[in-house]
């Protein structure tokens, strides 16, 4: 975002935190909570300074905008797998003598963070109806990327929002040099059967976000959506089906009244 579409964002280059710019970005921390409301009290958002806000924390982030400052969210998932792995990977210093398993079995590991994150459940049990308010939040709230198909999900940011590249071919630069979204983890093996159990609500919504995926590409960027059977599935005649349907009832039922039998 900085380097190809001159985006101003977020992120903690330096201590302190400050209103000020290194290397193109605003020097807080946004991943926090701590920073996200260091950037509320000094009102970032009224100051017209930042034009994205990386955050980890959507309730938390929401708070930074209202009626006069509107957002539009988006977000590029992982399998949780491959994040698991990637969060290891870049594990602090201090657990380096951890194994993967056990990385994951310890208490620096957050289980189902995305889930947690949407509704706001960062420690305790989870349900299934946690679940399916996550679900309803990322289909109405996100435009939502694939960091397996990275490539399409940066495309539709480009139209989505608009976004052009002064230097031309920066964006699949940067892309071929990030190709590696796929885990090492065997899969099926013991650490993968330990993560999507640890992490099956997030695993569920990951399938969930992939169905999302392949129906905004066709409401929204015209990509063609293709059903279980491999039939390409056009949602404005399906729409258009539901509402000659709904006519069709309303009238049966005006009939009915008419009739006296209701």
């Amino acid at each position: 975002m900085t380097k190809c579409y001159n985006l101003t964002r977020t992120e903690k280059r330096e201590d302190p935190e400050s209103l000020t710019f290194v290397d193109g970005v605003l020097n807080i921390d946004t991943q926090t909570i701590k920073g996200l409301a260091n950037a509320r009290s000094n009102k970032v958002l009224d100051r017209r300074i930042v034009d994205v806000f990386a955050t980890s924390y959507f309730l938390e982030g929401m708070m930074l905008f209202n009626a006069n400052n509107k957002g539009r969210a988006f977000t590029i998932l992982q399998h949780p797998v491959v994040r698991a792995e990637s969060l290891y990977l870049s594990r602090d210093t201090s657990l380096e003598e951890l194994t993967f398993s056990e990385y994951i079995e310890s208490k620096e590991y957050f289980d189902n963070w995305v889930v947690r994150s949407l509704t706001n459940n960062k420690r305790g049990e989870l349900t299934e109806d946690h679940l399916l308010v996550a679900k309803g939040i990322l289909a109405r709230k996100f435009l939502i990327g694939i960091a397996e198909y990275f490539e399409e999900s940066i495309k539709r940011l480009e139209m989505y929002f608009e976004w052009n590249q002064p230097q031309e071919g920066c964006a699949q630069k940067f892309i071929n040099n990030n190709q590696d979204t796929i885990a090492h983890i065997e899969r099926g093996g013991n650490d993968w059967q330990l993560v999507t159990e640890k992490d099956k609500y997030d695993l569920m919504l990951y399938y969930y976000a992939l169905e999302v995926f392949a129906k905004q590409g066709s409401t929204m960027f015209n990509r063609p959506y293709v059903d279980k059977s491999g039939n390409v599935v056009n949602f404005q005649e399906v729409r258009k089906k539901e509402m000659l349907k709904k006519e069709r009832l309303k009238k049966k039922f005006l009939s009915l009244i008419g009739k006296g039998r209701i």
